[in-house]
């Protein structure tokens, strides 16, 4: 199950037992924990929902019965709301594309940083150089040391290649670093940017190697430490 889906049936109900998606929990580094972030919050909303209950028999059924449907209402409208950002970035992204390009994988690059800024913004999973190496190794590519502090990396989709997605740390803050597969028909700028971000890109033993910053970080010499601890195996 890849990051998108998980998180859609996360946030749709945090409490889903069925087997896939436990197995999904416990595939990828920090899951579980936000799986059990979600299920905090909805216990802190039911909670916040309990009202005290009638003595009278006929009252307490009543109002159990309506929060049974409230609760019912409220999973669907959260899986509702995941479905349509779902959607929207489908759409979106699609159109990003198809007006720059479909093989252009810069805009790809700066679409995707775009979408995931909420998460990757905040998120620090404390990714160690094992863990890290251990995700590179299906590229055929390592790190001998970390190029600086990385706070997650995890597998991502594009254009239907399985890539690399690592959020890092800079003299500037958070950058993100792109590892992609080569393929005869994709093709990565040395530069590219929009309104909000800008990037740099470099071909690297079979890989694309992307790096994505706001708009003032400077991104050259992140490039080249990347470039200076990355090896092939």
């Amino acid at each position: 199950m890849d990051e998108l889906e998980f998180r859609r049936r996360a946030y749709a109900d945090p409490n889903d037992q069925a087997d896939e998606f436990l197995a999904a929990a416990g595939d990828e580094a920090g899951r579980a924990e936000f799986v059990q972030q979600l299920q905090a919050m909805d216990r802190q909303l039911e909670q916040v929902l309990k009202v005290p209950v009638p003595e009278d028999l006929a009252d307490r059924l009543l109002l159990k019965q309506n929060m049974d449907v409230h609760q019912q209402q409220k999973r669907r409208h959260r899986w509702q709301l995941a479905t349509a950002a779902s959607i929207a970035f489908a759409i979106g992204l699609s159109l990003t594309l198809l007006n720059a390009g479909s093989h252009d994988l810069g805009q790809h690059a700066l679409a995707h940083v775009a979408h995931e800024a909420g998460f990757t913004n905040v998120v620090d999973e404390k990714v160690d150089l094992n863990g890290l190496n251990t995700k590179l190794a299906s590229f055929g590519g390592q790190f001998s040391e970390l190029p600086g502090q990385v706070y997650y990396a995890n597998y991502c989709d594009f254009e239907g290649i399985r890539s690399l997605h690592v959020v890092m740390s800079s003299d500037q803050g958070r950058v993100t670093l792109f590892v992609i597969p080569k393929q005869n028909e994709m093709s990565l700028p040395a530069q590219f940017a929009d309104k909000r971000y800008h990037g740099i890109g470099e071909d690297r033993n079979g890989v694309h190697l992307a790096i994505v910053g706001d708009k003032n970080q400077a991104l050259e010499p992140v490039l080249r430490q990347v470039e200076a601890g990355y090896q092939p195996l």
